[in-house]
């Protein structure tokens, strides 16, 4: 879009007035300090057209914030701007050429019909749920006779060497691995099954390609490796002693009807994110949504960037990690592209919604709002209510509130087979403090970003958990 822009000489008096104080500074007179030039001095020194010139290059900014306020636009890229007349009867007058936020129309939001996800909890994931809690309480006992199998826990020394040269420091003794768990690496899993108590072999790896240390990230390593013993995990039994011991229940009967209530809940949780998800991207594809490109592009430049600064936080760099999962850059940019236009869809589309239902958020909503969050996770309700102030981000949890509202008229107004319609008391909403989850996806101007998200699956596959030099020497 192309919006032209004429300002006035009462539009460019405070613009001047600052130019001056600025030159004011900068500027050397005999006989006056810095600062203290008069107007008519620096006149006299650079010319009052130098001035106003400088005064409209350095405030053509402000003014084109003004411009588009006056229009009622929203800019979503930088603008490209054309000084039309500097001077024309004390006007100024420029066009700017700028990528605006689309207009989103949605229509039939309310009737979507969508089935209800079963929240019913089976005898299997109540046992599930049980076998892990009973995991806790689990004792290991020496395997005999046997070689390595799934499940077990196998305790073996380990010394390191890389294109047959020992790695100094890089050994560890009585370490013990879950054959399966993929906590050390997944080869070691896979290479110690089968093998007995008394075994040496070479177990032979890849270290991560973000590994601590640069000099060995993405590079094959051989572990030698002595299995000394295998051990095995034994559950214990689910009696009215341990269901005293770790709940408040005397009967087995009474713990696993509460266990089964809580599991119902969770999964009730989860039905209630699933039916939102789908309500918003049943509407995006009944939407006809034109997401300018410039909007796109921004955003993955930005997701970049911080993926570049994280791995250089590593000591090493982007290039070196798509190096060695073999992944390219014009990957990894379409996997964050794919996810940066469908949360730039998600957020038109519900702002739309908010925008046909007239949804507004107060100053004191969401200041309350901050102040419940921070109660219920022990914080000082006014610490935080300042911060958000300060740094002006209660623009961004307004803009959130809003557009989850939306999401809960989508919700109210869906017609539900297979099951009732979500229960709204029983769902737990995925937020934070200026952050807020919506199909989960988050927002555009949800508050501060976090740390650089992992590359996508795509060219990004699982990091063990420990590496050698994280266990003991």
């Amino acid at each position: 879009m192309t919006v032209r822009v004429e300002a006035g000489p009462e539009d460019l008096e405070d613009i001047i007035a600052r130019t001056y104080k600025d030159l004011a500074h900068q500027v050397k007179v005999p006989g006056f300090r810095k600062g203290k030039v008069p107007r008519n001095v620096i006149d006299t020194h650079l010319g009052a057209d130098y001035v106003r010139a400088e005064a409209i290059r350095g405030g053509i900014g402000d003014l084109y914030a003004e411009g588009i306020k006056d229009v009622g636009i929203v800019p979503v890229s930088e603008p490209e701007i054309n000084l039309i007349s500097p001077d024309e009867e004390g006007k100024v007058i420029f066009e700017v050429k700028v990528d605006v936020k689309p207009e989103v129309h949605v229509r039939d939001y309310k009737g979507i019909e969508i089935e209800r996800p079963d929240a019913t909890v089976t005898d299997e994931e109540l046992q599930s749920a049980i076998d892990h809690l009973m995991d806790g309480f689990s004792t290991l006992e020496v395997v005999e006779g046997r070689p390595v199998a799934e499940g077990d826990f196998v305790v073996f020394d380990y010394k390191v060497f890389s294109e047959g040269v020992p790695l100094e420091g890089k050994s560890g003794t009585d370490k013990m691995l879950e054959i399966g768990s993929k906590t050390f690496f997944e080869e070691f899993d896979e290479q110690l099954r089968g093998t007995r108590k008394g075994d040496i072999v070479d177990v032979v790896i890849n270290f991560p390609p973000d590994y601590g240390e640069p000099t060995l990230a993405g590079k094959p390593a051989t572990f030698r490796t002595m299995v000394k013993e295998i051990k095995r995990k034994v559950l214990p039994e689910l009696d009215e002693a341990m269901v005293r011991e770790i709940s408040p229940f005397e009967d087995v009967g009474e713990f696993k009807e509460d266990m089964r209530k809580r599991l119902g809940e969770m999964k009730e949780s989860s039905a209630q994110r699933e039916v939102r998800d789908k309500l918003i991207h049943k509407l995006i594809d009944d939407t006809y949504i034109d997401v300018p490109e410039s909007m796109i592009e921004h955003q993955v430049g930005h997701e970049m960037e911080e993926l570049e600064a994280e791995y250089a936080q590593r000591g090493a760099s982007l290039e070196q990690y798509l190096d060695a999962v073999k992944g390219s850059r014009y990957q990894l940019e379409k996997a964050i592209r794919e996810r940066v236009l469908d949360s730039i869809r998600v957020e038109l589309v519900m702002d739309a919604v908010a925008e046909a239902e007239g949804i507004e958020v107060s100053d004191d909503e969401a200041e309350n709002y901050l102040c419940e969050i921070a109660v219920a996770g022990g914080d000082d309700p006014d610490r935080v209510v300042k911060e958000f102030r300060k740094a002006g981000r209660i623009h961004g949890v307004k803009a959130n509130m809003r557009l989850d509202r939306a999401v809960e008229v989508l919700v109210d107004g869906a017609v539900y087979t297979g099951g009732p319609a979500p229960d709204e008391a029983a769902g737990d909403r995925e937020e934070e403090a200026g952050v807020e989850l919506v199909g989960g996806v988050e927002l555009e101007g949800s508050g501060e970003p976090g740390p650089g998200e992992a590359p996508p699956e795509e060219v990004a596959g699982e990091e063990p958990a420990g590496t050698p030099d994280e266990e003991g020497k």
